[in-house]
């Protein structure tokens, strides 16, 4: 059956399922893994159905609507709605080393803006936030290494040239070179890397972190343990 809206039936069943190609299996607000409550589906418009699910965790009981699109072909419209997005949906926060956060507190923070973003499926956008974060973190790890040379640093507009100049350990400069370069893809016209994605650019700023991580709390240790 399907139910119009403004209308609430719990007793969608499995003929009211048949046509969708799969069906939600956790709760995109609490983020459990789950069989949630089918409550309702509304038919939108031809091509758009909704689905009014509740979560069966005790801890959330959230509502929550899972989105269908079915698609014209060649031959006419598809049969079947594929799934599409969930909403609401709360956002994850990523997590980093502590080091990280007293290296750079503004790069977590404008990271994680850029992670936001991308739960959004803002897609165009979040590739120049992720490439911000990469260059606040560079610039302030090279701030903290490099005693008296802030303005110096900061008055450097290309990341590529603080690398040069200021990084030498080989790990973090090959990956904060190449973060830079899928980086500056998501900015500029034209893109350079056209086989590599935001995904590439992530992994290659979760190595830098690393690297800068490691670095960090090696020398915190070599330091405070010196004979």
């Amino acid at each position: 059956m399907v139910i119009k809206f403004g209308a609430i039936n719990t007793s969608v069943d499995n003929g009211d399922l048949k046509n969708l190609t799969a069906l939600p299996d956790y709760c995109p607000v609490c983020k459990t893994s789950l069989n949630p409550e089918y409550i309702l589906i509304y038919e939108k418009n031809y091509s758009t159905k909704e689905l009014l699910c509740r979560c069966t965790s005790n801890k959330c009981q959230s509502l929550f609507f899972i989105v269908y699109k079915r698609y014209r072909a060649s031959h006419g419209w598809s049969e079947n709605f594929t799934l599409s997005k969930h909403y609401p949906r709360s956002k994850s926060i990523k997590e980093f080393p502590e080091e990280i956060n007293q290296v750079s507190p503004q790069f977590t923070e404008i990271y994680n803006q850029a992670h936001h973003a991308e739960q959004e499926e803002l897609n165009l956008i979040c590739g120049g936030a992720y490439r911000k974060s990469l260059e606040l973190l560079i610039k302030d790890y090279i701030i903290k290494e490099n005693l008296g040379e802030e303005e110096e640093v900061k008055s450097i507009t290309s990341i590529q040239r603080c690398i040069n100049k200021y990084i030498d350990h080989p790990n973090i400069k090959k990956m904060a070179e190449r973060a830079t370069w899928l980086g500056n893809d998501e900015t500029h016209y034209t893109r350079q890397w056209v086989d590599r994605d935001i995904e590439d650019l992530k992994n290659l700023i979760d190595l830098t972190v690393y690297f800068i991580s490691m670095e960090t709390k090696a020398k915190k240790y070599t330091e405070e343990m010196d004979r």
